[in-house]
């Protein structure tokens, strides 16, 4: 079964990583932050490949991957000491649907209207999954990282 997967889904992993580390090249990251960017790029990448394979809804294939990989940015960048969106850009755009947005807009050029709408909602639901994902975690995480701030600014007085 791991086999299989792995025979499957490698070269879209590798790829994701040797993707993201061109993105990272591309907007001038760092180089000893690049690492954490395809770590983070194979990340969403192999987590998108196993709920395609359990059968997840298209919707769910694209959050879970998003959530999990904004979770990483965030303890990251804590870590780290750098901006979460440094972490937090490059893993995500492997998820980013390109080919279906490209297939939309092919579909309207060539004025297959029925085509363009499926295309078209595909990508909505797999843009609205990323960006729920992200900001689901994201506000968890700036409510309890301001917790202590608000605590002090209300009592402190």
């Amino acid at each position: 079964m791991i086999g299989a997967f792995c025979e499957k889904y490698l070269v879209m992993i590798v790829t994701a990583a040797a993707g993201t580390a061109g993105y990272c090249l591309n907007v001038n990251i760092k180089r000893n932050k690049i690492i954490y960017g395809c770590v983070g790029g194979v990340l969403s990448t192999f987590l998108y490949c196993v709920f395609v394979e359990a059968g997840l809804s298209l919707l769910l294939q694209n959050l879970i991957p998003a959530a999990v990989v904004t979770f990483y940015a965030e303890v990251l960048a804590r870590v780290v000491k750098a901006p979460a969106t440094v972490f937090l850009i490059p893993s995500i755009i492997p998820l980013v649907p390109g080919g279906r947005l490209y297939a939309t807009m092919r579909a309207i050029v060539d004025g297959e209207g029925a085509d363009a709408r499926v295309y078209a909602m595909e990508t909505i639901v797999i843009a609205l999954g990323i960006a729920v994902g992200i900001v689901v975690v994201s506000l968890v995480f700036y409510h309890i990282s301001h917790k202590r701030i608000q605590f002090k600014v209300r009592f402190d007085k």
